[in-house]
């Protein structure tokens, strides 16, 4: 599929703040939140679900982009979106997190990606599997 772009005031992703900035005692306690989040599969599915459903703009944006890690996208999308978390912040998070919650998380988020293909009928080339 060929990338399909939208301007950036558009992604509802900015708009949540996944872009944000956070340091000090905040960043730590988003780190707990996502932490929970992650080990918690039946809310984690539900949030991603909600994403791909709920951000049109930042999912078709950036779904289409066959050299970003969709999986890892939605799975940041779905901590900022649950509790407030900047992507940079879930990115550092998961490194702390045990090989059977990042399977989990993964196996959740290509749940979810599959399930916005169905709903959009996009068909993705993934490169990085």
């Amino acid at each position: 599929m060929k990338p399909i772009y939208h301007p950036w005031h558009l992604w509802e992703d900015h708009k949540h703040g996944f872009y944000d900035n956070v340091s000090g005692k905040k960043k730590k306690e988003l780190a707990a939140e996502i932490v929970a989040l992650f080990c918690d599969t039946e809310r984690l599915q539900s949030a991603m679900l909600e994403i791909v459903d709920q951000w049109p703009h930042s999912m078709e944006h950036n779904l289409s982009n066959a050299n970003l890690n969709q999986i890892a996208y939605i799975g940041q999308c779905a901590a900022c979106f649950a509790v407030g978390a900047p992507a940079t912040v879930t990115m550092e998070t998961w490194s702390t997190l045990d090989k059977s919650t990042r399977d989990a998380a993964d196996k959740a988020a290509t749940i979810a990606l599959d399930e916005w293909q169905r709903k959009t009928n996009h068909q993705l080339c993934l490169n990085f599997i």
